[in-house]
C-alpha cells in the first residue's frame, strides 16, 4: 500500500469520528421525549389532612343543624296557621248555622204554604159550573 492512502483512510477516519462527536453532542443538547410516556405524572393540588377534613365535617353537621332548626320552626308555624285557620273555618260556620236554620224553616213554611194554596185553589175549582 502507498502512503498516500493510508493518509485518506486516517483523514477520513479522523472526519468521521469528529462529525460523529458533533452529532452526537447536538443530540445530548436536543430535548427527549418518549412515546408513548409511561412516567407521565400531573401535578394534584394540596392534599387534605385529617384535621382538616374533620374541621370541614364539623362545619357542615353545624349548617345542617341550623337548617334542621329553621326547618322545625317553619314548619311549627305552618301548623300553627293551619289551626288558626280551621278555627276561623268552624267560627263562621257556627255563625252561619242559625241563619242557615231560618233559611231552611221558612223553606218547610213555604212549602207548606204553597201546598195549602193548591188544595185551597183545587176545592174551589172543584164544584164550579159547566
Amino acid at each position: 500500500m502507498d502512503m498516500p492512502d493510508v493518509g485518506v483512510a486516517v483523514s477520513t477516519g479522523a472526519v468521521g469520528t469528529f462529525v460523529g462527536a458533533v452529532v452526537a453532542w447536538w443530540k445530548a443538547k436536543q430535548p427527549r421525549k418518549i412515546e408513548p410516556d409511561p412516567l407521565h405524572v400531573e401535578r394534584t393540588g394540596p392534599f387534605v389532612t385529617c384535621g382538616e377534613c374533620k374541621q370541614h365535617r364539623a362545619a357542615i353537621g353545624k349548617r345542617i343543624d341550623t337548617i334542621e332548626t329553621s326547618t322545625r320552626t317553619i314548619i311549627n308555624k305552618l301548623d300553627e296557621i293551619d289551626t288558626r285557620a280551621e278555627q276561623r273555618s268552624e267560627n263562621l260556620h257556627r255563625r252561619l248555622d242559625p241563619i242557615i236554620e231560618k233559611v231552611a224553616g221558612n223553606s218547610a213554611k213555604i212549602e207548606m204554604f204553597d201546598a195549602v194554596i193548591r188544595e185551597a185553589a183545587k176545592a174551589t175549582t172543584a164544584g164550579g159550573k159547566k
